[in-house]
Parts: structure tokens; C-alpha cells; sequence
């Protein structure tokens, strides 16, 4: 029952690294899109109050992660860029499944309360990579896990981030700050701690330097030593 949570700043490479280290392992990858898809297919966002009232949150989370089982395990690489880019346009970061969702905080609540079940659930059956969703906090007591954070300098995640979009630099800024904020406030308000405090991991990695796929090695490297793991 082996578990990677990777956290990352935007455009900083943690989405292609988080898949990369999936494909690596053979472990099933997870991530915004992935929980955003299945829980579409459950009947989120139009039903999930519905749901929650009169058939419970367990109900619910097991059809997510029946539509999760039939999903490819691990995107491809052109689809992790595609990911990553999805998240830095003008949709909320803490919108957790889809952005017609009203922002009131019972709602998000509910919603965040939701995302931990699902992430718990994966943790049991265990071998997967989840990127984001808090998972370093979720399952930050679960001893076959290993937490790694992905970071960059800001002004190479501008530059990252301007040529991928096309964007000015001004507004390739301006998106970057507002997802950092975005984030911070996140993890704040749902899970009471500072993201970038480095004892909520076991490995952070600046990609400044340092390209993906190395960086993935590091990780996989990492996981099998910490805990034990052979390449058999």
C-alpha cells in the first residue's frame, strides 16, 4: 500500500514529474482533473448537494472512484501540460470539481470533505501518485506514504508559464501570484497549515536546475529507499 502525495507550485514542471514518476512505478495517477472528471460522471456538481442530503457523502464518493477505475492510470505527457495549463486561466484554484460551482463556504466545505474521503479511499488500495488535492495533510500519517513539494524560483515560473500561454509577462505574473494566494488560502482554511512548510514533506525539490524526468528519479529513488521498496 505504497502512496506518493506530490504538491507543486504552478508552472514550476510538478504535473509532468508527478506523471512521470507514476508511469515509472506502474502506479495509478491522480490529480484535480481526474477527481473533476469522475465526480462529472457522478452527477457533480448539479446533484451534490442532493446527494450529500439524501444518500450521504459515502454514496457518492464510492460512484467517484467506480468512474476513476475506468480511466487510464497515468495521462500522457502532452496531457499533463494540458493540466497544468488548465489551472493557471481565470478558474479559481479552490473550486474543487467544476467552476459553475457557487462559491459559498458550506458548499466548498462540502465539497473539500468529499475530496478527503476519495483521497483516503485511494490510499488504501494504495501504489498511486496523487498530485494536489492536500494529500500531504490527508494522509500525512500514513506510514507506507512519502510527501515530496515541487518549487521554483518565481520569476523562472513567469517565464515557464508566458512562453507555454503565450502570455505577457505582466499577466503570466499577475496568474502565478493569484495561484500561489489561491493555494496558500486553500490549505489555510481546509487543512489549518502553511503549504510551504517544508516539515510537511520529505523531499522538496527546486526545479530551477534540475529538469523532470531527473527530478522523477529522484522521487522514485526516494520512495524505494525510504521505504524499502526493490525494483522487482
Amino acid at each position: 500500500m505504497s502512496i506518493i502525495t506530490i504538491s507543486r507550485q504552478m508552472a514550476s514542471g510538478g504535473c509532468e514529474i508527478a506523471a512521470e514518476v507514476a508511469r515509472t512505478l506502474g502506479f495509478r495517477f491522480i490529480d484535480r482533473e481526474i477527481i473533476h472528471r469522475a465526480a462529472e460522471e457522478a452527477g457533480v456538481p448539479k446533484t451534490a448537494l442532493e446527494e450529500i442530503a439524501y444518500e450521504g457523502r459515502r454514496n457518492l464518493v464510492d460512484r467517484i472512484l467506480q468512474a476513476m477505475n475506468a480511466m487510464p492510470p497515468v495521462p500522457r505527457t502532452a496531457e499533463a501540460w494540458r493540466r497544468e495549463a488548465a489551472t493557471s486561466g481565470s478558474q479559481p484554484v479552490g473550486g474543487m470539481f467544476f467552476p459553475a460551482v457557487p462559491p459559498f463556504a458550506v458548499t466548498l466545505k462540502d465539497y473539500t470533505q468529499m475530496v478527503e474521503m476519495v483521497v483516503r479511499d485511494l490510499a488504501r488500495e494504495g501504489n498511486v501518485v496523487i498530485l494536489g488535492r492536500g494529500g500531504q495533510v490527508i494522509l500525512q500519517d500514513a506510514p507506507q506514504a512519502i510527501h515530496v513539494q515541487i518549487v521554483a524560483p518565481f520569476q523562472r515560473r513567469v517565464a515557464t508559464l508566458a512562453e507555454r500561454d503565450g502570455l505577457e509577462e505582466k499577466e503570466a505574473s499577475a496568474r502565478l501570484r493569484a495561484s500561489d494566494r489561491a493555494r496558500r488560502d486553500y490549505m489555510r482554511r481546509y487543512h489549518r497549515v502553511d503549504w510551504l512548510d517544508p516539515t510537511l514533506y520529505d523531499l522538496m525539490i527546486n526545479t530551477a536546475k534540475m529538469p523532470p524526468f531527473l527530478a522523477a528519479k529522484l522521487i522514485v529513488g526516494a520512495y524505494r529507499d525510504l521505504l524499502g521498496v526493490s525494483d522487482a
